[in-house]
């Protein structure tokens, strides 16, 4: 007698084969191996670099140091640095090697090495930016004796105005403001108590807290130097801080005012450079804020 096997048995053995050898094939698969890291540009810890310098044909030099975790730029002036765009920048670090070359193979004069528009020194290592290629818009860049090829995101960061590395906050860092001299109101303290235009425990203290921190948190949306359009300011300002994180002891801040229908600028004629602020925010810095009575 003749077995017939019903053509869905059939299917079903056949599905129930396939299963287990997909498990087998899970199960038994040799692991692969993961893929080699990817070049980076170098072998620097952003986190570790404490110093910067930037080079470039008829501009100034520009140095960045860091101190006890605080940047401050050296030259072309000395202040405090911009934190958050020294960060960007030393993203380059980091950055992926598309390709690589030994300097030897290439021609250094056709990749604009010999002579860089573009320099950048991170502690010890020295990066010299060179050409773009014809195709994707990538970037040259020499690394001790390799060349390597780059996404192009860091060269505008350098070539920017200095002043785009100076701190836009208004005060140093860690600032305690003692005396406060604005074109229409005099804070002064002594033994913690704050008098107002010369008459103590004048003027509501949430008020002058208010005002005070209004200076200590400012920060402007644009650095620039000064300009020579022949615009005179005629307000002044002084600020007297002390046990901000430089720890030079007391120190004299010194303003003058432009106002216009866009903003407010603060210039401040040494070290040369202004700050640009909103008008809202700008307003905020020159008088006492109204405070609202607690409901009873």
């Amino acid at each position: 007698m003749a077995f017939i096997v019903n053509p869905k048995t059939l299917l079903n053995i056949f599905l129930a084969l396939m299963l287990v050898s997909l498990l087998a094939l899970v199960i038994y698969e040799p692991e692969k191996t993961e893929p080699p890291d990817t070049k980076k540009l170098t072998a620097l810890d952003p986190d570790t670099v404490q110093k910067i310098s930037i080079e470039s044909p008829g501009r100034p030099s520009l140095l960045l140091t860091k101190k006890s975790g605080h940047w401050q730029m050296q030259k072309p002036l000395m202040m405090p640095a911009n934190a958050g765009r020294i960060q960007q920048l030393l993203k380059i670090t980091q950055a992926k090697s598309i390709a690589d070359y030994a300097m030897s193979r290439v021609d250094a004069n056709q990749l604009q090495l010999d002579t860089p528009s573009l320099s950048l020194k991170l502690d010890d290592v020295l990066l010299r930016f060179g050409t773009t290629d014809a195709l994707g818009g990538s970037r040259y860049v020499q690394v001790g004796n390799t060349v390597h090829l780059i996404t192009d995101k860091y060269s505008h960061l350098m070539k920017g105005a200095a002043t785009e590395f100076v701190s836009p906050a208004l005060l140093p860092q860690g600032s305690v403001i003692e005396k406060l001299i604005l074109p229409d109101l005099r804070l002064t303290q002594q033994n913690g108590h704050w008098s107002v235009d010369g008459h103590e425990n004048e003027g509501d203290a949430d008020a002058i807290q208010m005002l005070l921190d209004e200076w200590r948190h400012a920060r402007a949306f644009r650095v620039s130097l000064i300009g020579k359009d022949g615009t005179v300011a005629k307000e002044n300002i002084a600020i007297t801080i002390s046990k901000n994180i430089d720890s030079i002891g007391k120190q004299i801040l010194r303003f003058t005012v432009l106002r216009n229908a866009a903003g407010i600028i603060l210039q401040r004629t040494e070290p040369g450079i202004q700050y640009h602020l909103p008008l809202e925010a700008g307003q905020r810095l020159f008088a006492l804020p109204a405070t609202v009575e607690p409901a009873q």
